[in-house]
């Protein structure tokens, strides 16, 4: 695969040649299921090399991230290099093993984020791993490199738990808990949120050392030397961070997919949120709950930064992945359209999408 892509990326470096070629749905499907195939026995040939690291014996079952080649049989081709060395064609390579790294689990979630026993043992065994930072309740960017090279990359010139040198590098921990709620770890995911504070705004202000509307680069761990900056956010950045940050709100407020096409490809609407119930009542907090005139808990946002939507909670319970029981859509105009259904059906839903005509949107559950 590697001499593949490498073969392609030197034919396509400086133009392409314009030619084109026809292929069936039949045949692009076959051609998708013998990359997918590839794909997965990659994955699986990963798992059997696993990790290797200070405290890391490669049993951890957490899926590795990295690892390095040394050629250790070559021949010379008879090419040589800009300053004249000659070049080598490799005929054997030894696998180097390296340390966890939270991409690892991050991007095999992806591919499991559908088989909840599958996501449950992952999160436990990271839980328990080196990547965990158990004095801030966070996630190392990497376990240990203690006794790894400079061959390794730049990380090693850093102190461990500043940089890319086993810190909270929080665009990568976003992605992490991002990946718990699209797995539908919603318990897991809100604790990790709000009791061990690894997410804005619920870490600790006096230890981040700055406003939690603000994302840092990176979060200093109890791995660096100096315990007076341990959890103090470094390096203020409007990034990656952020963007995993609203794909959370988007999972908790409005669902995987909002809107999708029905058996009959029909555009239709439907809200499943998952919502914590001390987001309808708190009462750890001074903010009072808010309610309806009937008595019941309420929630509120802006769908499209217009369009108000309110969430109708009888009892304040836990919303993980429920489908509402009805909707009231009220128009601009002061008309009003009521839906006895869990979803919004296709005229109604395109109105809504096309935003101008609709005032808000009241969800009851």
């Amino acid at each position: 695969i590697a001499t593949a892509r490498e073969e392609y990326r030197s034919k396509v470096e400086y133009y392409f040649s314009g030619e084109t070629t026809v292929y069936t749905a039949k045949q692009v499907s076959r051609i998708c299921k013998r990359w997918l195939a590839e794909i997965e026995k990659g994955m699986d040939r990963a798992m059997k090399f696993g990790t290797k690291g200070y405290g890391d014996d490669g049993t951890s079952g957490i899926p590795p991230s990295f690892f390095s080649y040394d050629v250790t049989e070559w021949e010379l081709n008879g090419g040589h290099n800009d300053v004249g060395l000659p070049l080598v064609n490799a005929k054997a390579m030894r696998v180097g093993k390296f340390p966890l790294f939270l991409e690892g689990p991050v991007r095999y979630m992806k591919v499991i984020k559908d088989d909840d026993e599958k996501m449950k043992d992952i999160y436990e065994k990271v839980l328990n791993s080196g990547l965990r930072d158990q004095k801030l309740k966070m996630y190392y960017l990497s376990a240990s490199l203690q006794g790894q090279t400079f061959d390794m990359g730049r990380q090693i010139a850093f102190s461990p738990g500043w940089l890319e040198n086993q810190s909270i590098w929080m665009h990568m921990s976003y992605k992490y808990y991002l990946q718990l709620i699209r797995g539908k770890l919603y318990e897991a995911f809100f604790k990790e949120m709000k009791e061990y504070g690894g997410i804005l705004p619920f870490m600790d202000p006096v230890v981040y050392g700055r406003p939690l509307m603000e994302c840092s680069s990176f979060i200093a761990s109890s791995a660096f030397p100096d315990p007076s900056v341990h959890g103090e956010g470094f390096l203020a950045r409007l990034s990656g961070s952020t963007a995993e940050f609203m794909d959370m709100w988007k999972e908790m407020f409005l669902g995987s997919q909002l809107f999708y096409l029905n058996d009959s490809d029909e555009l239709e609407m439907k809200f499943v949120p998952a919502l914590p119930s001390w987001l309808f009542e708190d009462e750890t907090v001074d903010h009072p709950p808010s309610f309806d005139e009937d008595g019941n808990h309420i929630v509120s946002f802006k769908l499209f930064a217009s369009i108000k939507v309110v969430y109708h909670n009888p009892g304040g319970k836990n919303l993980y992945g429920v489908a509402p029981k009805s909707y009231k859509v009220t128009m601009k105009d002061g008309t009003v359209e009521e839906v006895d259904t869990e979803y919004i059906p296709s005229k109604l839903a395109k109105t809504i999408r096309r935003m101008t005509k609709v005032e808000s949107i009241d969800v009851y559950f």
